[in-house]
Order: C-alpha cells, then sequence, then structure tokens
C-alpha cells in the first residue's frame, strides 16, 4: 500500500524510505563519532556541520513533499519556510565540501578561496532574500504548489561549480605529484552529481539529500582511512605511509621524483634545556614550515624522531634546491619572529630518484646519506652540545 500525495500524485511512501536512509547513515555517523579528525579538527567540524545539514535534509524534504497541494494559508507559509530552509542547506553543503577538499590538499584555504565562497554564500542568501518578496527562485502558488523559477539554476550552477572546482584542485595536485592514495575525490564527487541531477531535472524525485549523505559517508571513511597514516603530533604522513608508497615505486618503471631527508639540528638540547614538551613544540614548529613551504606540490612523512622525509614530483635539481633553499629562508624567519630561547636548523639530504635506473631500496639511504653530510659540515662551525641555543 502506498502513501499518495492526493494533489501532486507523488508518491511519499517512496520519499520516506528514500530519506529514511540517509537519517540513518547520518545518526550513525554521529552516535559513532567518526566525523571527530583529531589532527585536523576544522575538517572534523566541517563534515559536522554537513552530517547535520543532510540529516536536517531528509526530515524537512518529505514533509514539504507531504504539504504541497493542501489547503489553507498556514499551509502556505509552512511550504514557503519549508522550502527556504532546503535551500539555506543547500548553501552550507558546496562551499563545506569545497573548502574540506581544498584546506585538506592544501593545508589551508587561501584568502582568496575563502573571498570566493564567502562572496557565492552572500550571493545566494541575498537572492534568498529577495525571494521573500520577489519569487526568483521558487514559489509557492495560491493553490501550495512548489514551482521553480528562472534563477533556481543559480544554485545548481555555484554547486556544481564548487564540486568542480574541488576536483580541479584535486587533479592538480595529483599532477604536482601529491600522493592521494587515501583520498580519492570521486568516490563523494559521484553520489553529489548523480543526485544533483536526477533532482534538478526530475521534480518529485528525492534523491538529492540521501545522496549528498552517502557522499559524506565517503568523506568521514577516507578521512578515517587515512589517518592511520597520520602523525597525530605534526600533522604529517608517519612512516607507515613511507611503506605505502615505497610499494607504489616498485610497480613504476620511468619517470622521476625529487626526495629529501631532513634531521634537525641540535633537537637533544631543545629537549635537554627547554624540556620535552618545548620540543615537541619545535617538531610541530618544522612540520608547519614544510607544509608551508611544499603546500600541495608534495607529501611529507615524519620518518622517526627529528627526522622528515619529502617526496615532490620534480625531474630538477635546480628546483630541488629550491625547496631547499626556500625551507632554510623559513627557518631563518622563524627564529627571528618565534621569540623561542632557541634556534631552528636542520640539514638536508637531497637526491633525484629515476625509476628506471635506480632501485627503491636504495633511494632512502642515498638521501639519509647526503643529509649526514650536510649535518657534518654544519657541526663543523656549531657545538653540537649547545647548537640550538640563541647566544
Amino acid at each position: 500500500m502506498h502513501w499518495v500525495n492526493p494533489v501532486t500524485g507523488l508518491n511519499l511512501t517512496s520519499i520516506f524510505i528514500t530519506n529514511s536512509f540517509g537519517i540513518i547513515l547520518m545518526i550513525a555517523l554521529l552516535f559513532s563519532r567518526g566525523w571527530i579528525v583529531r589532527v585536523k579538527k576544522h575538517e572534523g567540524n566541517l563534515v559536522l556541520l554537513m552530517i547535520v545539514s543532510v540529516l536536517a535534509g531528509c526530515i524537512i524534504e518529505p514533509l514539504s513533499f507531504v504539504c504541497e497541494g493542501l489547503h489553507g494559508i498556514s499551509i502556505h507559509y509552512c511550504l514557503f519556510f519549508l522550502n527556504t530552509i532546503l535551500f539555506s542547506l543547500d548553501v552550507i553543503i558546496g562551499p563545506c565540501y569545497a573548502a574540506i577538499l581544498t584546506s585538506h590538499i592544501n593545508k589551508k584555504l587561501k584568502k582568496s578561496q575563502i573571498y570566493v565562497m564567502v562572496t557565492l554564500i552572500t550571493i545566494e542568501m541575498i537572492m534568498l532574500i529577495i525571494n521573500f518578496f520577489h519569487p526568483i527562485i521558487f514559489e509557492i502558488t495560491p493553490d501550495n504548489i512548489y514551482e521553480r523559477k528562472s534563477l533556481f539554476w543559480v544554485y545548481i550552477v555555484i554547486e556544481a561549480g564548487l564540486i568542480a572546482y574541488g576536483l580541479f584542485v584535486f587533479l592538480l595536485a595529483k599532477f604536482r605529484g601529491r600522493i592521494l592514495r587515501f583520498f580519492p575525490a570521486w568516490q563523494f564527487l559521484v553520489p553529489i552529481l548523480l543526485g544533483t541531477i536526477i533532482q534538478g531535472l526530475t521534480y518529485g524525485v528525492s534523491v538529492i539529500w540521501p545522496s549528498i549523505g552517502i557522499a559524506v559517508c565517503s568523506i568521514v571513511l577516507c578521512l578515517q582511512n587515512e589517518n592511520i597514516f597520520i602523525d597525530k603530533m605534526t600533522g604529517v604522513y608517519n612512516r607507515y605511509f613511507l611503506d605505502e608508497i615505497k610499494k607504489d615505486f616498485r610497480k613504476k618503471s620511468k619517470g622521476t621524483i625529487g626526495s629529501m631527508m631532513l634531521d634537525m639540528n641540535g633537537f637533544k638540547s631543545i629537549n635537554d634545556l627547554y624540556s620535552h614538551e618545548e620540543g615537541d613544540n619545535a617538531l610541530i614548529s618544522v612540520a608547519n614550515i614544510l607544509k608551508e613551504v611544499i603546500s600541495s606540490n608534495g607529501s611529507i612523512i615524519r620518518f622517526a624522531g627529528d627526522e622528515f622525509v619529502i617526496i615532490v614530483k620534480t625531474s630538477s635539481e635546480a628546483e630541488l634546491l629550491t625547496y631547499k633553499d626556500n625551507i632554510l629562508k623559513s627557518f631563518d624567519e622563524f627564529n627571528n619572529t618565534s621569540g623561542k630561547p632557541y634556534k631552528l636548523s636542520a640539514a638536508i639530504g637531497t637526491s633525484l630518484y629515476d625509476f628506471s635506473k635506480g632501485d627503491v631500496s636504495d633511494f632512502l639511504n642515498n638521501i639519509d646519506a647526503l643529509m649526514y653530510i650536510d649535518k657534518e659540515n654544519y657541526y663543523k662551525n656549531h657545538d653540537r652540545r649547545s647548537a640550538s641555543r640563541i647566544s
């Protein structure tokens, strides 16, 4: 037996069942606390906002289908309110998606990206306010029937544009050599795109919010899967991740990558003179500097203790040395502005690795040996016991 809206003829049973799956998924995520990302809390907060939005959407949209066509002025205002809320939720989902993907890949959002997202949100909210007085997005007819207006497609275009931008950021990072094997974009792009297209072209089909719910589940699974390979203190990848990408290297037969091994100078003296807690802060500062310099152009791994491995896609020794110089300059900037009683410095070994010529087992040994040469040169002019103290 089907529950059908007597005016519109919509199959309300099917609509409620479809959205019930979205509700169950979102409640499961909330209670499992799977949205929590301890290292990248801002990403976790964005995912939580998406979960709450999807939950609200899966509840509100079926209610709007139930009310549609019923008589009464209260039903009229209720329908207008419910559909306005649904469009407001759309305004949340798109920017959250783009912000998660962009900040995850580039480590942070640029001011220009924030300005663009804020501008789009502002435009959409202004349009909703205008819609109260002059229907440009949707209207509720005197018979209490929902009708799309000419600017309805603006919301579809903006959402599709944000999705496309996220995909562009993902593909650009892959092209530049960033290893993103635990964060494949298509897992959450496809459900959103299909749901948006189906519901955008066919009124009366209620699949968009459950589709976004599936996409959010994919985001959570990707983040939690990658979380296994994240160093909890510094937020960069851990050594287990290096073991994974070495497997990929063994499968490749051509191409070149640039690699660096960085070892902090005088790290033991920071621990001895200023406490292990301050030593941890120094490690975090080094990781933040590396993330700032490398950005989406490569991958950073905390190899062991105060050692970091950096992998970038380049076949140019000069480009690799530019990265090294920029890291050292950033250390100098930190030392001049941090107010810390110690200085950050590091020995860095750099090398190109040719997949067609080298053995992957030698690639770490090579940059490790070059790093120790750099370290010995450093200690020729610095006291090993107080290398980090500001004189």
